[in-house]
């Protein structure tokens, strides 16, 4: 009886340590390697408050949470979030463990989706990188492949003089540059990240 009641106890002791600690993988998938102390938790272990702040014990939550597929181990959902807010990366999975998609928050806001609605920036906010195995350079905004459109402006102007469609990172579809009265100069038609015309105006 006594080496049982031993062995029970040794067994919610080792559960307990396991949750409290840091997982390394889910830090970096939620994108909080920089801050100091990150636990790591199942989300159903939180409570949100009205406002979306999340709590444990009573404290504003700083770490990274899981949401499992159910009755599964699978994750479908990691969270990053610091002091009680959504912040850095929220990762949805597929139930192969894919990526389905990766959003990005700050504070609680939403900054970034790499799917799903496309999304507008300044062309200088992208970051290029050159991808082991791909022949094509891919532009990421804040670490995911952009899809949407991005814009340059003339200096100190509102005007738009050229305009780029990404897609997964690539850019696809039509390129088009304009005069500082906004016609259009020529336009370049890309597929795949490939440039495969050229059409002037």
């Amino acid at each position: 009886m006594r080496k049982t009641l031993i062995i029970i106890i040794g067994a919610i002791l080792f559960t307990a340590c396991k949750n409290e600690n840091q997982d390394k993988n889910l830090i970096e998938e939620g994108n909080l390697k920089s801050i100091e102390s990150v636990d790591t938790c199942l989300c159903d272990d939180l409570f949100v408050d009205s406002l979306g702040i999340y709590f444990k014990d009573d404290t504003p939550y700083n770490g990274v949470c899981v949401h499992n597929y159910p009755e599964s181990d699978q994750k479908y959902m990691v969270k990053g979030i610091m002091n009680g807010k959504l912040h850095g990366k929220v990762i949805y999975y597929d139930n192969r463990g894919e990526v389905l998609v990766q959003e990005v928050y700050e504070n609680g806001q939403k900054k970034r989706t790499g799917d799903g609605a496309p999304m507008t920036c300044d062309c200088s906010e992208l970051e290029i990188k050159k991808i082991p195995g791909e022949s094509i350079q891919r532009s990421f905004l804040e670490e995911i492949p952009f899809s949407g459109t991005c814009t340059k402006k003339f200096p100190e102007s509102d005007q738009v003089y050229m305009e780029a469609h990404y897609k997964n990172g690539l850019q696809e579809g039509f390129t088009s540059y304009y005069n500082q009265m906004g016609k259009t100069l020529y336009m370049e038609k890309y597929e795949h990240g490939e440039l495969l015309k050229i059409i002037h105006q």
